[in-house]
This record gives C-alpha cells, sequence and structure tokens, in this order.
C-alpha cells in the first residue's frame, strides 16, 4: 500500500447508486452509477477533502489498512507531494523563511507552494529536496 492511499467503502445506497466513504476522511464523499464510476468520483472528493485540512491548517490523519471488501483510493500526486512537504517541515521545526533559504528561493515561492495556488509539482518535489526527502513515483 502507497503511504498516502486511503481505504475507501462502496455501498450500494440503491440499485444504481453506489457511494463511497473514507474510514480517515469522513468528509470525502462521493457517489456514482457504478463503483467503477463511484471509485473515479472517490479520487477527486479526496483531494477536496484533503485540501480543506489543508487550507484550514487541521491534521490530516495517517491512512488505515485497506481490509476486505475496501477500496484503495491514492492521493493525487501533487496533494501527496504538497502533504509530506507540511508534514516534514513540521517535523524538522522548519520554517517557512528557512526552507526558502535552503532553496535559494523568495519566501514568497515556499507560501506558493505551501498553499498549493501557483505552484507546480517540480517546485513542491524540488522544495522537498531541499529538506532532505527523495521523492519517487511508484504505480
Amino acid at each position: 500500500m502507497h503511504p498516502l492511499t486511503y481505504p475507501a467503502k462502496v455501498v450500494e445506497a440503491q440499485p444504481n447508486d453506489f457511494v463511497v466513504q473514507f474510514i480517515d476522511i469522513p468528509e470525502a464523499i462521493s457517489g456514482g452509477a457504478t463503483v467503477d464510476e463511484a471509485l473515479a468520483e472517490a479520487a477527486e472528493a479526496l483531494e477536496v477533502a484533503v485540501e480543506y485540512y489543508l487550507n484550514e491548517g487541521r491534521a490530516i490523519p495517517d491512512p488505515s489498512p485497506v481490509r476486505g471488501g475496501q477500496h484503495d483510493v491514492a492521493l493525487a500526486p501533487a496533494i501527496a507531494a504538497r502533504l509530506l512537504l507540511i508534514r516534514t517541515m513540521t517535523e524538522q521545526k522548519l520554517s517557512k523563511v528557512a526552507l526558502a533559504a535552503r532553496m535559494g528561493r523568495d519566501e514568497k515561492v515556499v507560501r506558493r507552494v505551501l498553499s498549493g495556488k501557483g505552484a507546480s509539482l517540480d517546485l513542491t518535489l524540488a522544495a522537498l529536496k531541499a529538506i532532505g526527502v527523495r521523492p519517487a513515483l511508484a504505480v
């Protein structure tokens, strides 16, 4: 299991109406006419809920293990990278100014990365590298 893959439960609420709920992120709810459609929508619901958590400064729980009958839904790479950056900065007690200095960039760049607004995935990965995290893509 990928560390930023969350377990989801799919329930058929009515015929052709499947609802997806996340055990660890209860605000993320989606649905669809089929299980596949509901799970495709679930990835976006998870992304929106995690974005909300990040913007509100709320702690994002680690994913529970996927159990029988559950599906695993991965966070989008850009969100996952940002979440890892924020967690690592918190663990290292690293300020935005300190990260900017390590990156050789202005603090405004770091603020954009942390807010998720106007920062590319490449820039987020550069910030992770600057704090000692070596990101890798897994499929």
